[in-house]
């Protein structure tokens, strides 16, 4: 394996690394965000589960949304990295 490989492997190892704690720590804030914003509202409301589990789910599609922007963004910051390389390296 080359030098050049072993950056690479090393970039995409890093990135992936940051992606999976990016996407972990946006979902669990949504999860809380969803209880905590549910209690609240069920407390203030005096309907004990309801915005609780309809907030709870409605979290759900919001996570997966979130996790496809970031991982998105994050491939598009990647590509543009590993084009500025080979374009300094040429």
């Amino acid at each position: 394996m080359t030098q050049s490989e072993q950056k690479g492997r090393s970039i995409l190892t890093n990135l992936l690394i940051v992606l999976i704690g990016q996407v972990g720590c946006l979902t669990l804030i949504i999860i809380l965000a969803s209880v905590f914003g549910g209690l609240w509202l069920d407390r203030v409301f005096n309907t004990k589960p309801v915005f609780t589990l309809a907030l709870l789910f409605a979290g759900i599609p919001v996570s997966v949304l979130v996790m496809l922007n970031v991982g998105r963004k994050t491939l598009a910051r990647l590509k543009e990295k590993l084009e500025k390389e080979s374009e300094t390296s040429s």
